[in-house]
């Protein structure tokens, strides 16, 4: 492009030596002074469209980058769902493999460990260092059992009652995440706390899911180990 001015100038510069006499019926002054001001026109008009081209290909480019942003973002976003939803079959999965294994731990009276995989899990999902989860006859209003893992004493001091009135899946209240069981097995119902540690809960449904576990733990514990004992044959052993 600068050769072009390069040019225009070079013959602007030439111009008065060139046009002698006058000149399609100028006067040779104003011959002059025309063909400058059209060579100054053209390399203005030049200049003009360079610099438009210019800025369509930077608002071009521009274009390209944020589409290529977007698609970036939509991959990372994409890999990160894959991931999550790996993560929460392994998850369920695990949580179903470890039932034989829960069956077998209440059948010889080791009630805790029959719990473990099953707490572990419940704190890989809440992001919480504690929890507590209670099994409720609904009618009564009573806890049939409870597993406590960690501080939650607030969670704790939350009456049966307003649990059980609470139609809500998820609440929180006194500082705790309160995830009901999306079904209940007769006439009871889990309910899984923990302190509240985030400000947006990633997975309800995962959480749902823990707490219609720890209800069917609670089942197996306590009616499971009597079918156990009599394909066995043998008793169950006191809790360890």
């Amino acid at each position: 492009m600068y050769w072009i001015f390069f040019i225009l100038f070079v013959l602007a510069s030439i111009t008065p030596e060139t046009i002698q006499g006058n000149l399609l019926g100028l006067h040779e002054e104003e011959a002059e002074t025309l063909i400058v001001f059209l060579l100054g026109a053209v390399g203005f008009l030049i200049f003009f469209l360079k610099e438009k081209s210019m800025l369509r290909q930077i608002r071009e480019k521009i274009l390209i980058q944020r589409e290529k942003s977007d698609i970036t973002k939509d991959l990372s976003e994409s890999y990160s769902y894959i991931g999550e939803t790996n993560r929460k079959l392994d998850l369920l999965k695990g949580l179903i493999i470890s039932l034989p294994e829960a069956a077998e731990r209440f059948r010889l009276g080791e009630t805790r460990k029959g719990y473990l995989t099953f707490e572990r899990s419940v704190l890989m999902s809440s992001k919480s260092a504690s929890f507590l989860i209670r099994i409720i006859d609904t009618e009564k209003l009573t806890v049939e059992k409870e597993i406590r893992n960690g501080r939650v004493s607030a969670c704790v001091a939350i009456p049966i009652g307003e649990l059980v009135a609470s139609g809500k899946k998820l609440s929180e209240k006194n500082g705790c995440i309160i995830v009901r069981s999306p079904g209940m097995i007769g006439k009871y119902a889990a309910f899984l706390m923990f302190p509240k540690t985030t400000n947006r809960i990633e997975d309800p449904g995962i959480l749902g899911a823990l707490a219609t576990q720890g209800l069917v733990l609670f089942f197996l514990e306590r009616d499971g180990t009597l079918f156990l004992r009599d394909v066995d044959g043998s008793k169950p052993e006191k809790g360890t």
